[in-house]
């Protein structure tokens, strides 16, 4: 016997992700000084609550992006990327950080000559 009952549509659930960006400073201080030193870095956030709580907390003025995905991987592959991105920004900043220390000015050349 056939089943007369309609089925429901499936839910079309949508992955969402909201992303802003904000001037982050990272703090040193040299050595041979006593006045800390701040680089500056654009960084994109990955806000974890809802869009409502954002305009909340920053305003309806401040910028922000919402990325959506049909599949929660997709969602993860974006916060994934944008967690790889902050490393790889820390990293940097962290790297010039150690440069100035070593060498007490920005450094970015060869420690000797191979010719």
């Amino acid at each position: 016997m056939p089943n007369n009952e309609e089925t429901s549509p499936k839910e079309n659930k949508v992955y969402e992700v909201i992303t802003y960006t904000d001037e982050v400073a990272f703090k040193y201080t040299l050595p041979s000084e006593d006045e800390p030193r701040t680089i500056e870095r654009e960084l994109t956030i990955v806000w974890e609550d809802t869009l409502e709580k954002f305009i909340e907390e920053h305003g309806a003025d401040r910028e922000y992006k919402v990325h959506t995905f049909p599949r929660e991987r997709e969602q993860n592959n974006l916060i994934n990327q944008i967690d790889d991105l902050t490393e790889d920004l820390i990293d940097e900043v962290q790297e010039e950080i150690a440069n100035k220390m070593k060498f007490g000015f920005d450094f970015s050349g060869q420690l000797h000559n191979d010719d």
